[in-house]
């Protein structure tokens, strides 16, 4: 592909637990991990996110620019990055409190023959979400290609209701959405993507895919283009 790929996603360095010994670290986030996977296979990726200068922080960073992603847009001014510790799936997040401040981003200029990709938590945040929105409406009308991944079952959203307008504004705006293994559930209570292409997305996109693996999301960002 000619153009480059912008991901927007929240970055966090996770902890993987065997009963209760610490068993492996490595950066978490579907977008980050899809931004390392695309850069890796030669692919110009640009990640925009929040990443500490803590020690958890250097972790994640360097593990994007080891990839060979531009995180130089990155907001690297907040004091610590979230932890999350996974005991056999089940997730404990460990972060400070934000100061209100927003997203601190140095957005890129956008082309029509880029990709941008958006979602998680930060994309119903409304911490972010003025910066956020203000930049993908940018990128729409510069006609790139705009992937939603909703990747919404988070712990920080307690009740789903609250951020579906934002969620469905989200969609509005997408050329393509991708949702990820516990999406469905989350945002429509059932596990049927095809249901869920028919009643939920065929309004909004023509382009929809569903993963049963998040780990091939990078794959999936690229292969509809």
């Amino acid at each position: 592909m000619k153009g480059k790929i912008i991901i927007i996603g929240e970055a966090w360095l996770e902890i993987g637990f065997k009963g209760t010994v610490p068993d492996a670290t490595h950066p978490g986030g579907a977008h980050l991990n899809a931004a390392r996977r695309l850069a890796a296979d030669g692919h110009q990726v640009i990640f925009l996110s929040e990443i500490g200068t803590d020690k958890a922080g250097t972790i994640v960073a360097d593990s994007l620019t080891d990839s060979g992603v531009d995180i130089s847009a990155s907001d690297r001014h907040i004091a610590k990055t979230p932890v999350v510790l996974d005991f056999d799936g089940s997730r404990a997040r460990y972060s400070s409190e934000d100061d209100g401040e927003g997203f601190d981003i140095i957005w890129p200029r956008v082309e029509r023959e880029d990709i941008v990709v958006f979602g998680g938590y930060m994309a119903v945040d409304q911490r972010v979400r003025r910066q956020l929105w203000s930049f993908i409406a940018n990128a729409d009308e510069r006609e790139a290609t705009i992937i939603y991944v909703p990747d919404v079952a988070d712990d920080r959203i307690s009740r789903i209701t609250k951020v579906m307008p934002l969620v469905y504004e989200n969609l509005e705006i997408a050329d393509r959405v991708i949702t990820l293994p516990d999406d469905l559930m989350a945002l429509f209570s059932h596990n049927d993507p095809e249901r869920a292409r028919r009643e939920n997305f065929a309004y909004y996109v023509d382009n929809y895919t569903h993963l049963t693996d998040r780990t091939r999301l990078a794959e999936a960002i690229v292969g509809s283009r």
